[in-house]
This record gives structure tokens, C-alpha cells and sequence, in this order.
């Protein structure tokens, strides 16, 4: 049986676009992050979509062609969390402590606010351009945010 993602992100007409699993653990290594990945999509715990993104503490890992689980292949993108936890949490102490119920709702709220920026080559922070270059910002742009507690 399939189960649903911690957040699952939709395009601006319904399809799945971007599935994320949010974890608590620190100092994890792009290696342990390409297992995880390729375990959850083998053994059908998050459905297939274009974008995989696994949200952590301390690094975003995003996978373009998310589906493909044929081996642990590396991330497209690894991504400092930073910019985007300390705009909801005042500092790197409050981050380290947080669960991940604390983080799932961080990272849902940024998705949704994501889904309905305005973002461009020239209005991106430094921070944001691998939403641009990825073609995450594109797909999820004008969509919706569904988080496991919603579905």
C-alpha cells in the first residue's frame, strides 16, 4: 500500500508535482540522503512525481525525475536549510532542536508561500535560484500544498 508524503505539492492544474519527506536528523551525507530516497520510492512509501525533495535541518536534497528509484543515485541539488528555516525561527539553537512535526509545518508553509511568489532571475535571492534552476519554482508555481495531516 502506498502512503502519502509528508507534503505533497500540486501544479496550478492538480497533477503531483513535488514530493517531500522531512526528516530531523543532522548531519546526514548525500549518501545516506540518495539511499533514503531510492528505499522510500522502492518500497512505494511516497508515490512518484517529477520532483523529490527530502527536507532536513540542515540541507534540502532535491532530485529531478523523482521517480526514478533504479539506484541511490546523488541529488540534483543540495541546498543549505538555513535561509529558509531561520525566516521562521529566530536561531541555529531553536533549528537544532526542532522534530520534525515543527519542521514538516515550516517547510509546508515556505511550499505555500512559494507557490504563490513571484520569483525571477532578477528578484531571486542568491538562496533561491536552484528553485529557478531546477524547474521546481515552474512546476509548483500557482498550485497547492497538501501536508499528510490535511490528506
Amino acid at each position: 500500500m502506498q502512503d502519502a508524503a509528508d507534503i505533497e505539492v500540486y501544479s496550478e492544474d492538480n497533477k503531483l508535482k513535488l514530493v517531500v519527506e522531512v526528516k530531523s536528523m543532522h548531519g546526514t551525507s548525500p549518501e545516506w540522503a540518495a539511499q533514503m530516497r531510492r528505499n522510500l520510492l522502492v518500497h512505494s512509501a511516497v508515490p512518484r512525481a517529477p520532483f523529490f525533495l527530502l527536507a532536513l535541518p540542515d540541507h534540502l536534497y532535491l532530485w529531478k525525475d523523482g521517480s526514478d528509484s533504479t539506484y541511490a543515485r546523488p541529488a540534483d541539488f543540495v541546498i543549505d536549510s538555513a535561509p529558509i528555516l531561520s525566516s521562521y525561527m529566530n536561531d541555529a539553537e531553536t533549528i537544532g532542536t526542532t522534530g520534525s512535526g515543527e519542521l514538516e509545518l515550516i517547510f509546508a508553509s515556505w511550499l505555500n508561500l512559494l507557490t504563490i511568489a513571484q520569483l525571477s532571475e532578477d528578484l531571486a535571492a542568491p538562496h533561491e535560484r536552484w528553485l529557478l534552476e531546477s524547474g521546481l519554482y515552474e512546476a509548483i508555481k500557482n498550485g497547492s500544498v497538501q501536508t499528510e495531516a490535511s490528506s
